[in-house]
């Protein structure tokens, strides 16, 4: 039944618009949890773990992988418990969504630890009905996500117009670049939609990183910036669904903090390339 269940999930959606795009977190008012003993316990033992496990001395399944269906569907089968730690690098939007609907039949509290990348960020987090984010959260949105065409086409060629026959191409899926990127748009609106999330969760992000790509003297490609979410943001879109929140990893402000440091450059207080990407682009050069 679950995996029927799933099935929709692949139909044609639709981008919706957002009226609170513009939207800041200047006026949301943050108060941290202190850290919790058992939680702590929970999360070190899943950091110190790979792979889907059951950690019965904490009540909790650990989920510290990418979101593949291998491991995702794993959780379908395990007995039910008191949270699921998750620390994951992402996977696929799409295949992120299947996971969400794995977690919204479990309807265990999700907690947040380590490295929450890309489709964690930007799927399993505002999927969660019951969320707590632990200190050494690290979370994340994976390329200036909600991209428009003209843009996107011109992101790495100084500008450039498409043509007619561009714009045509691309609205017949015959520019696999952008089709790609386009699915994963789409399905990102489609699902935010159906958690009764509003989209402008993903667009500031995505809004924010490419300023930041504007303002900075070198390129890469759209895919490869993130953009890391603040308590502000979670607070204004996800609300009540915050049971327990500690002050995580938010921006590169905090020395000896940010878990991907000395592996990235950042180009604004939040935005980030990673090095490798940063070098082949032949910024810095």
């Amino acid at each position: 039944m679950l995996l029927a269940n799933l099935r929709p999930l692949f139909a044609g959606l639709l981008l919706f618009v957002s009226p609170a795009a513009n939207a800041d977190n200047s006026d949301v008012a943050i108060e941290y949890d202190a850290p919790d003993p058992d939680i702590d316990a929970a999360v070190n033992a899943c950091l110190e773990s790979e792979g889907v496990s059951l950690l019965k001395e904490h009540d909790a399944i650990c989920y510290n992988a990418a979101i593949f269906p291998e491991e995702f569907m794993q959780l379908a089968t395990m007995p039910e418990t008191g949270r699921i730690v998750i620390s994951s690098p992402g996977g696929n939007v799409a295949t992120a969504r299947m996971m969400s609907r794995i977690l919204d039949e479990r309807d265990e509290p999700i907690l947040i630890a380590g490295q929450c990348m890309s489709a964690c960020a930007m799927v399993i987090v505002p999927g969660a009905d019951e969320l707590q984010i632990h200190r050494t959260a690290h979370i994340a949105v994976h390329g200036i996500a909600m991209m428009g065409f003209q843009d996107w086409f011109g992101w790495l060629k100084q500008g450039a117009e498409p043509s007619r026959a561009d714009f045509m191409m691309a609205s017949l899926g015959y520019n696999l670049g952008y089709t790609m990127h386009k699915s994963g748009r789409d399905h990102m609106a489609g699902h935010l939609e159906g958690q009764y999330v509003d989209q402008a969760y993903i667009d500031i992000i995505s809004e924010r990183m490419q300023e930041a790509a504007l303002a900075y003297p070198c390129r890469v490609k759209p895919n490869e910036y993130w953009g890391m979410i603040d308590s502000g943001h979670l607070k204004r879109f996800l609300g009540d669904r915050i049971t327990h929140l500690e002050d995580y990893d938010q921006t590169w402000e905090a020395p000896g903090r940010t878990l991907f440091r000395d592996k990235v450059v950042s180009i604004s207080d939040q935005t980030y390339i990673f090095a490798r990407d940063h070098k082949e682009a032949g910024c810095g050069s």
